[in-house]
């Protein structure tokens, strides 16, 4: 179902209004700091059935969009992988890594830095623009003694093998059912949809309702089914507080922007949109 541009909310009358199949059952969302429990959550201990015993193969984190300052300075990230897998110098490899890349950019500035996403070395270089002149005459081979055909190759922060870019271009208008007035904050809100989607805006009435009323909400996602069925909210490994969550609509992102490009709040002037 889709809505007409600058089209209204659903009343409570409307809800349920989409069904989605593969949604999965439920996520956990554990609260951080000092908030209180409240009294509507109850002591729970999770079944054997629902423990896992071993790690997940993905983790969904929708994050918000980096300042200017951190697209920066992630611009200056790279990630060095020596080949072959099995070159002698892997067991130590900021000497070789060095001597490749000042063999044919001798003047090029850097810090190494311990290896993320599976590589031998994290380079820091000192601008995006040093970073992508190394990457421009990368890879670099090998230099010394029992080199042979080895290399070392690049590659930028954000483009690992383990880093999957994902499209978020659908809005699903979501209604958060019982949800306690201790976590009724912006903040708080966007903590428990931040495994589904990115929080776009919050209906502003739903701050001054009554504890356990609705909180209705916009999130931008990759696609509707992310959307869980229950949020488990867990203080702890003791207590949990579990709020239905409701589709009551689901567009496309093009269709709540105007002219330039911009979002355009369902719920008017007075919509609480995240920074």
């Amino acid at each position: 179902m889709k809505p007409a541009r600058g089209a209204q909310p659903v009343s409570q009358s409307q809800a349920d209004a989409v069904d989605v199949p593969g949604r999965p059952e439920f996520v956990n969302s554990f609260v951080q700091g000092n908030i209180p429990v409240p009294a509507t959550a109850t002591r729970w201990v999770t079944p054997e059935r629902e423990r896992r015993t071993t790690r997940p193969e993905t983790v969904f984190v929708h994050l918000p969009s980096p300042a200017p300052e951190m697209r920066y300075f992630g611009r200056c990230f790279a990630y060095a992988y020596i080949t072959p897998a099995d070159a002698p110098c892997k067991a130590n490899p900021a000497p070789a890594i060095r001597a490749a890349i000042g063999a044919a950019l001798p003047a090029l500035r850097y810090e190494l830095q311990l290896g993320g996403h599976g590589a031998d070395r994290t380079l820091r270089f000192r601008t995006p623009e040093d970073r992508e002149a190394a990457m421009a005459r990368q890879p670099f081979p090998l230099v010394g003694a029992g080199a042979g055909a080895g290399s070392v190759k690049l590659v930028r922060e954000g483009e690992t093998s383990n880093v999957r870019r994902i499209t978020v271009l659908t809005l699903v208008h979501v209604e958060l059912r019982g949800y306690p007035r201790e976590l009724r904050s912006v903040e708080e809100i966007r903590s428990r949809c931040t495994s589904f989607g990115h929080l776009v805006e919050v209906d502003p009435a739903c701050f001054a309702a009554p504890d356990l009323s609705p909180v209705r909400a916009v999130v931008r996602t990759e696609h509707a089914r992310r959307i869980p069925r229950e949020v488990r909210i867990r203080w702890g490994a003791a207590f949990r507080h579990v709020v239905p969550v409701h589709i009551l609509r689901v567009w496309d992102w093009a269709e709540s922007t105007d002219a330039n490009g911009k979002y355009v709040p369902i719920y008017g002037p007075d919509a609480v949109v995240p920074n």
